[in-house]
């Protein structure tokens, strides 16, 4: 530190410096060369008051300026103190600041537990969603899903109990996870696939239209690119990955269309159960022989009705939400 000149010490010693100038002299006071100053004046003084050179002060101007230097002294102290704690906490002080504006543009997400919302579509009707981040998701009938209020700065997480069709906005910072069968998970950046997890369903069903995804189960993992489509056996636990001509067809139902392409019997009845809320009972078993493939916009269910009859040698017996199937015996 620079020393003050002789001119502002003399000043501050005579009590008549700027609140600058006594701050100035305080700290040079409080350093090494400061205190060997003093120490080296008050020798001084010494003598000359032993060779009658100058009068002694009173005891008390003495005591007041004393008193006076001990002030500054610690007053600069308790200013370096505050200053190496300031230097401390500012970088602390700012990084918290810069953490509760975004944990307020996070909706206040990093410092509280996440609260989790529940969807559901009940068997009969379709939903379509749309989370905070953009992603539209349409949730076939009879499926649930579960996600946070706000999703978290490492990743989009949710969980899925029947079919959705997904549109996942692009984030490479925070990856799209969805939960499937317990520890199972399809993870995405930003693409369209449906996904097919259905509790009572033997297989999870995941059909990839457009980016990439990979979908995991313990150490297995199987990535799947465009138009490909993944059959995973909950009970052996092994996956198939086929090539799809028409993958587009895995999500027409989102948009209220009903298609089948050569889809065996029970197929039918248990996408026909969740789509229009009924009750199917099959009273021959040689009606599980039977494949269908057709393609309609979503129509009344006696209409519809009608359409399987003609196609196939089957007789639909509607009452209420019961619905019976038996062969048609000539």
């Amino acid at each position: 530190m620079k020393r003050p000149s002789e001119f502002v010490i003399k000043r501050v010693l005579n009590e008549t410096a700027t609140p600058e100038e006594a701050a100035q002299v305080a700290a040079w006071f409080a350093t090494p060369e400061g205190q060997a100053w003093v120490s080296r004046s008050m020798d001084q003084d010494a003598e000359w008051l032993e060779a009658g050179v100058m009068q002694p002060l009173d005891s008390d101007s003495t005591e007041k300026l004393l008193l006076r230097i001990e002030r500054m002294i610690a007053q600069r102290r308790r200013r370096r103190l505050m200053l190496g704690i300031a230097a401390v906490l500012i970088p602390c002080a700012l990084v918290l600041a810069a953490w509760f504006n975004l944990n307020s543009r996070l909706g206040g997400a990093l410092f509280t537990a996440p609260t989790v919302e529940w969807t559901s579509a009940v068997r009969g009707e379709r939903k379509e969603l749309v989370f905070q981040d953009g992603t539209r998701v349409w949730l076939n009938a009879g499926s649930s899903i579960s996600y946070p209020a706000r999703f978290g700065l490492s990743e989009r997480r949710v969980r899925l109990d029947g079919e959705a069709y997904f549109e996942v906005t692009p984030n490479a910072r925070r990856p799209f996870i969805v939960e499937v069968d317990g520890a199972a998970a399809v993870r995405v950046l930003g693409t369209s696939f449906d996904v097919k997890a259905y509790a009572s369903d033997p297989t999870v069903d995941v059909v990839l239209l457009e980016g990439s995804v990979e979908f995991s189960q313990d150490a297995l993992r199987y990535r799947l690119e465009p138009s490909q489509k993944l059959t995973f056996d909950k009970a052996t636990r092994r996956g198939v990955v086929t090539v799809l001509e028409d993958a587009e067809r895995s999500m027409l139902w989102s948009r209220n269309v009903i298609c089948f392409r050569d889809a065996p019997m029970r197929q039918v009845i248990a996408e026909l159960e969740r789509w229009y809320d009924v009750r199917i009972e099959v009273t021959d078993p040689e009606a599980y022989r039977l494949s269908f493939s057709f393609y309609t916009a979503s129509m009344p269910l006696p209409d519809l009705l009608r359409e399987l009859e003609s196609i196939a040698p089957i007789r639909c017996e509607l009452a209420g939400q019961s619905l019976r199937i038996s062969m048609k015996r000539d």
